[in-house]
């Protein structure tokens, strides 16, 4: 008898240590199912797209004009290479009114995709945006590494996250990464240069185009990206008309986004 109580209390004992342990193993993998959940659809720190108030919006609109009129000036005045500096903030303003002042941008957005941003940091162009679909909504973003090779500008995917979570490039290459493109020169827009290959694997932009205010062609010879800004050193070369037959490849400039500041001469 007292064998089998013995044996009865050992057990209730292991049952209730099983139960323990089954519940604190169901409780800790709904923690950790938590945790990535908030780490996938939680808004990072650094995501925040501006809002430009209506009373706002001409300023902003006078600050893209200023900065392709600095870029035509200093072009026309010929006197060697200058550093033309474009700024996050103004890139980030332009963004938030792409509709009013270049609706073609959006060409280039996947539609589940919305409220686009941009960061710039040592050596990359961190691009993000809000992915919506169904009752899903959550930021995904991608860092940007940016090289001069020498004849082009080139663009590689480094890293792609959802929310603050890494995604494998694989997953990221969904979302058109990888798709290759191979657009002539003038075929984006007047002036601009030859763009060519993926994102996955390296988009080139071309380093020569042409400047339709002024018709001015001009190549760019180096590209440094730093906290908050990016400088383009950029060297006129000439009427447009003296050199139309010559192939174009550059970047985009101020027709899509460029800084109200005056370029500095070297």
């Amino acid at each position: 008898m007292l064998a089998q109580r013995m044996l009865r209390i050992d057990w209730q004992k292991w049952k209730w240590t099983r139960r323990r342990k089954l519940a604190a193993a169901l409780i800790a993998c709904g923690a950790i199912i938590l945790i990535i959940l908030f780490l996938l659809l939680h808004d990072p720190s650094w995501y925040d797209p501006p809002v430009v108030l209506p009373a706002a919006r001409q300023q902003v609109r006078n600050n893209l004009v200023d900065a392709e009129q600095a870029f035509t000036e200093s072009l026309r005045a010929g006197a060697g290479p200058f550093v033309y500096h474009i700024y996050q903030d103004d890139v980030n303003r332009w963004l938030a009114m792409r509709r009013e002042i270049y609706p073609l941008l959006d060409e280039f957005v996947p539609p589940v995709l919305t409220d686009p941003f941009v960061v710039f940091d040592v050596g990359k162009i961190t691009v993000a945006g809000r992915y919506r679909t169904g009752g899903l909504s959550a930021v995904v973003s991608v860092d940007i590494a940016v090289a001069m090779q020498p004849d082009a500008l080139c663009l590689t995917v480094a890293a792609a996250r959802l929310g603050s979570v890494h995604m494998p490039l694989l997953i990221a290459n969904k979302l058109g990464l990888a798709e290759s493109v191979d657009r002539d020169p003038d075929e984006t827009w007047p002036g601009s240069p030859r763009i060519w290959g993926s994102l996955a694997s390296g988009l080139k932009v071309g380093a020569d185009a042409w400047w339709k205010n002024g018709g001015v062609i001009y190549r760019v010879l180096d590209v440094s990206v730093q906290r908050g800004q990016i400088n383009l050193t950029v060297e006129p070369r000439g009427r447009h008309e003296e050199g139309r037959d010559r192939k174009h490849h550059s970047l985009p400039t101020a027709e899509t986004g460029s800084s109200a500041n005056r370029p500095t001469r070297q």
